[in-house]
């Protein structure tokens, strides 16, 4: 392992527990050292809570942030406090603002994350009609190991953030992996975020909404590509 190598910092999507995200953690990173530091079960899910809590668990060193889709915002904003060791931010299926009407937020969603949620709304909205039923079950095994009260604020925050809340970066080298088939992410979604980021590369992957879950691989050679390519 080369300690010049800045460390790669992952934030897992709305489950927050890192599961899914262990294929593209555990992969081949050419000498990076890679975490996966997931969110915390219980207790306040705003962005700002977050940010404090997985900020003091930051490794020493230069640093590299991965954010996928609900940590995106956790990783924009901790790349904002961090900014003087940060060398790079990655936004993976990422939004810069609620994705969904924000009205949303004032519906009482804790109810819908009670229950099982139906293999068919998985395929369609998450891994793809054609995921296997082992994806399926890994998914919704990761689902069942969080409160619903906390996926429900989760999920509220999602809907009330507010695209002034995310910063924006003048120099930093910043990548967006977008899905290809994101059919919980609309285009104008992905858009907005890309024109958030300006500067930004974006790189598209045949995948549905969860990359790093789907499609590991794909996502860690974009990652490695873009780090080979950012000025030392």
């Amino acid at each position: 392992m080369n300690p010049a190598l800045p460390h790669i910092v992952v934030f897992p999507g709305l489950d927050g527990t890192g599961v899914l995200s262990h294929g593209f953690a555990a992969g081949d990173w050419h000498g990076h050292p890679v975490t996966v530091l997931s969110l915390p079960k219980e207790g306040p899910q705003d962005y700002d809570t977050l940010v404090a809590i997985l900020g003091s668990q930051l490794p020493e060193g230069p640093l590299v942030l991965v954010g996928e889709s609900f940590s995106g915002p956790i990783a924009m904003k901790l790349a904002l406090r961090e900014r003087g060791r940060i060398e790079a931010l990655v936004i993976v299926g990422g939004f810069c603002a609620s994705p969904a009407p924000s009205g949303l937020a004032l519906l009482p969603l804790r109810p819908l994350f009670m229950l099982p949620p139906p293999a068919m709304l998985l395929r369609k909205y998450l891994v793809g009609e054609d995921a296997s039923d082992e994806k399926v079950h890994a998914l919704t095994e990761a689902i069942h190991g969080i409160p619903a009260a906390t996926l429900s604020e989760r999920a509220q925050v999602i809907l009330t953030l507010k695209e002034d809340d995310c910063p924006s970066f003048e120099t930093l080298p910043i990548l967006l992996i977008q899905a290809h088939h994101d059919a919980l992410l609309a285009w104008d979604v992905q858009s907005r975020l890309e024109r958030h980021f300006p500067e930004a590369e974006a790189v598209w992957i045949e995948s549905p909404h969860l990359l790093l879950f789907m499609n590991p691989d794909a996502c860690r050679a974009a990652v490695v590509d873009f780090l080979n390519r950012v000025p030392a």
